[in-house]
């Protein structure tokens, strides 16, 4: 099977009322997904990394189509205090569902890698031929956005904050992102 590296309509509304298995962990796991939502361009899929947010129109398709790689949840949606002024679409605001992504390679259409999202070819041409997805782009070329995330998720795996060396969690008073000497003048 041939995939693409796909980077949808980003979303970064992440909602305080999000919830995760262990907030203390490393690699947080969410279980149960808020977005507080500033705007929505109108694509039918949208990306929160990692997670994976559509619209219930392509919910429903999925649902009788036989694309695997993913299952679909329930999730929290309420509007920013700046929705109103910054969506500017002529339609109503759709209901939204997380599609909890769960794929493998070389096995279903849709899956994760390193906190990147990829999808089969036929399953794209599919979301191309019946769905908005204006704002999705397909393997997108690298910048220096991208390599500030692989050294933010690189120092997460370490289990440091942006690589600080002289992050101690050990030391709850200190402040990991100033300099060690900071107040010493």
């Amino acid at each position: 099977m041939k995939y693409q590296k796909i980077v949808p309509e980003i979303m970064m509304d992440l909602g305080e009322h999000t919830v995760f298995d262990d907030p203390h962990a490393v690699h947080q796991k969410i279980i149960h997904l808020h977005i507080n939502l500033e705007n929505w361009l109108g694509d039918d899929i949208l990306w929160n990394l990692p997670e994976t947010i559509v619209t219930e129109r392509l919910k429903k398709a999925l649902e009788h189509e036989k694309y695997t790689g993913f299952t679909f949840d329930e999730m929290e949606v309420t509007k920013d205090v700046y929705f109103d002024d910054n969506y500017h679409l002529n339609k109503s605001l759709p209901k939204f569902y997380w599609m909890k992504v769960n794929g493998k390679e070389d096995i279903d259409d849709v899956f994760l890698k390193d906190y990147e999202l990829f999808m089969s070819d036929r399953f794209l041409e599919y979301l191309k031929i019946n769905f908005s997805i204006e704002n999705l782009e397909i393997n997108p070329t690298r910048n220096e956005f991208d390599d500030f995330i692989d050294k933010m998720i690189s120092d997460r795996k370490k289990g440091t904050k942006e690589g600080n060396p002289n992050d101690d969690s050990s030391k709850p008073d200190d402040n990991p992102w100033l300099p060690p000497d900071w107040d010493k003048n």
